[in-house]
Formats: structure tokens, C-alpha cells, sequence
């Protein structure tokens, strides 16, 4: 797939721009703060509708835009061409009615968002996948150093690009969870509605069952590819190995695949209502779910060095690129926002090869110093400067 035409207005830097595209490599240079990152960001927006630097969306509106009262007040639109057809997608940002009503000077309260599909007004959840997008960048360190959270979060927006069934039960198990925890801080104080557990226990472990396997799948075939291009980059030799740890009271092997069942989940919620009643929380389950990452069996985030965990990032986005396009034989965009500079010569060469197997790369950088000649003969140039973009 590739985006064929991609319009921002009032995004950040960018008053009202539209680009052309085509598929190959793109290559955007520009100074630091001139918007190149928020290029990249506004396409990964189209395929998650989340911003993939945990801004909140006001921030991601420029800043003149949210003194306006105009709605919508922020708008990404986008062609995508895949396999089989062109898509539209429209994702606009407003202020609340009753804010903009108001007419506060000061921008404050949530934006809102709202999404169309080739015209027709879409929730969120059915715009996702619609643009499959790997998104590279130099934050990427925090996958191996950052919380177990951070880790979720990036399996979620990895499976559910590709995965529809995925995204519906974790939608489900996210609503679920909400509801029994909030049964259990009632119970516990008012000691009723204790037999209300049986039924959100059975739904909980159907989302959760589903959840489980998939990750434990999708983690198993994402080391395996990763392992291959570590293999490849690590002088050292060392052995890269990604495993899912499921947070489950029964310890799993980290190769082995994960599969269970909805009655296996019940079991488990069952044998600790009385700590998950103590706790008014739920102790076991896909939202504390974890991810190891090891190199010869030691954790890359404590005996690892810093140019190791770089490595393995950068082999886990290049997995995760083969892996969308294993799932749905068609090759999701590649977006790699300013990071070659972390590596040196071999090894940008050898990520520039594996990227141009891809349909469509937007690379960014603040110049050509970094870039490898091969790549930059073969590129579509862009110039960003002053909130403008132009093609050399």
C-alpha cells in the first residue's frame, strides 16, 4: 500500500499543505522543529487516529487554530491505494460544542475527533487498518527501557493495524476490565452483588483468552524475524530472543506458544476473587501483560549497551514491517523519522537496503550527511522549512 495524496491543515507547523506521492523512497530534510516529525506523525495519526508521542490531540493543532471557533478547527485527509482499491480518509479535530459556544479566549477542554471512510462518517476502530503504518524513531529506546505499559501499548498498535479480531477484543477486555473492577470496589463496601462476578469472569476471559493467543502468535514470528536481522547487524553474535511473559500465575516457557482457553481464564479469576476483592483491582490479565527482551539470555534493558538496544529497535520495526505484510500480502508504509544518525555507516546501509523492499518509506533528516549516497540517488527529495514543503 502507499499514500498516493496526503493534505494537513492547521497541524502544528503546517497552515494548509498537500503533497503528490508516489510509492519509492522519500527523503525530507529540513532543521530540527521545521515539521518533519509531524509529517510522519500525521500519517501514523490515519492509521491508529492516536499520536504515536502520547501528545494530547491539542497539542498536535496549531496553536492559532485553537483560538478559532470554526469547526472542524485541524484536518488530516489521505488517498491510500492497496491491492485492490483507493481509500479516503478524513480525520478532523474539533473543540466542544459548548467550548466553542463559550468563546473562551483561552484553548482548553478535549479536542474532539471525527473520522470518514471514502465519505462515510466511521468510529475510529473502523478507520484503524485501513493505513498500516511502522513508525521508527529515535524514542523508540523506550520499547526496551521504558515500563511494561509502553510495551503494551506497543503490541497494540502492531496487532491491531492487521488484525481486526484483535482490536475488538481488546476493546472489549478494556471496557470489561473497567466494569469488574469497579463491581469489586462495591462489593467490597457494600458486600452485594457478589454474583455479578460470575458474569463479567465470563466475558472477561473470552476478550482475554483471545488476546493471549494472539500476542503470544505475533511475539513468537516478530522474534523470529528479529533474531534474523540481529544476527545479521550484532558483531558480537549475540542471540536476540523477544518472548511474551503473559501475566498469568502459571509460568510459561519463554519459546513456547500460548494457547488457552476461555474455562483456563475463568479458573484463574475464580481461585483469586478473594485477593481481587481485597485489592478492588484484578490481579491477573492481558493488562499486565509484559514483553522479555533478551540478548543471550540476559535482559537488553540491565546488561545491554546502548548501542545494542538501538540495534535491536531498529530490528524489531524492520520485523514488524515483514510481519504486517505476511498477514495481509500487502507492505504497510515505513516511516523512520530521523534515525540513521544513531547508527553508523554499515549499519544504515544495511537499513536502507531492507527498507527499499518496502512499498513506501518517508525517511526524515536534518541533511544529507547521514544518508547513504545509494539511497539519495534513488530518493523523492522534500525540503521542509518555515511551515512550507517543497519537492527538489
Amino acid at each position: 500500500m502507499h499514500i498516493s495524496n496526503i493534505r494537513l491543515k492547521k497541524i502544528r507547523t503546517f497552515e494548509d499543505i498537500e503533497l503528490n506521492l508516489t510509492n519509492g523512497i522519500h527523503l525530507i530534510t529540513g532543521n530540527n522543529a521545521s515539521g518533519k516529525t509531524n509529517l510522519l506523525e500525521s500519517m501514523h495519526y490515519l492509521a491508529t487516529t492516536k499520536s504515536i508521542q502520547n501528545r494530547n490531540d491539542k497539542n498536535f493543532i496549531s496553536w492559532e487554530a485553537m483560538q478559532e471557533s470554526a469547526l472542524p478547527i485541524g484536518k488530516i485527509s489521505a488517498h491510500i491505494n492497496t491491492l485492490d482499491k483507493t481509500h479516503e480518509i478524513d480525520m478532523m479535530f474539533s473543540k466542544p460544542i459548548k467550548e466553542t459556544i463559550a468563546n473562551d479566549n483561552e484553548p482548553s477542554g478535549k479536542i474532539t475527533k471525527n473520522f470518514r471512510l471514502n465519505g462515510i462518517t466511521k468510529k475510529a476502530s473502523e478507520i484503524i487498518g485501513t493505513l498500516r503504518a511502522i513508525y521508527a524513531s529515535p524514542n523508540d529506546m523506550q520499547i526496551i527501557l521504558g515500563t511494561p505499559a509502553e510495551r503494551r501499548k506497543y503490541l497494540d498498535i502492531l496487532i491491531s493495524q492487521y488484525s481486526k479480531k484483535y482490536l475488538k477484543s481488546l476493546q472489549k477486555y478494556n471496557r470489561i476490565i473497567r466494569q469488574r473492577n469497579s463491581l469489586l470496589k462495591q462489593i467490597k463496601h457494600i458486600k452485594k452483588r457478589y454474583d455479578e462476578l460470575d458474569y463479567w469472569d465470563s466475558e472477561l476471559a473470552i476478550a482475554a483468552s483471545e488476546i493471549i493467543n494472539l500476542r503470544s502468535e505475533n511475539i513468537n514470528q516478530l522474534s523470529a524475524r528479529a533474531k534474523f536481522h540481529y544476527e545479521i547487524l550484532d558483531n558480537k553474535n549475540k542471540e536476540l530472543k523477544i518472548s511474551y511473559k503473559p501475566a498469568l500465575p502459571q509460568a510459561f516457557d519463554a519459546t513456547e506458544l500460548i494457547q488457552i482457553d476461555k474455562d483456563y481464564f475463568i479458573d484463574i479469576l475464580q481461585k483469586n476473587r478473594t485477593v481481587d476483592l481485597r485489592q478492588s483491582s484484578t490481579i491477573f490479565g492481558p493488562h499486565r501483560d509484559d514483553i522479555n527482551i533478551d540478548l543471550d539470555e540476559l535482559a537488553a534493558n540491565a546488561f545491554g549497551s546502548r548501542g545494542q538496544q538501538k540495534l535491536i529497535t531498529i530490528c524489531m520495526r524492520l520485523a514488524e514491517a515483514h510481519l504486517s505484510n505476511q498477514v495481509t500480502k500487502d507492505q504497510p508504509i515505513l516511516l523512520l523519522d530521523d534515525i540513521l544518525s544513531e547508527f553508523d555507516e554499515e549499519h544504515r546501509n544495511y537499513i536502507v537496503e531492507h527498507a527499499a523492499n518496502v512499498e513506501q518509506v518517508f525517511l526524515t533528516s536534518p541533511d544529507l550527511s547521514n544518508v547513504p549516497k545509494k539511497l539519495i540517488d534513488r530518493s523523492i527529495q522534500f525540503n521542509i522549512n518555515d511551515g512550507s514543503i517543497k519537492k527538489n
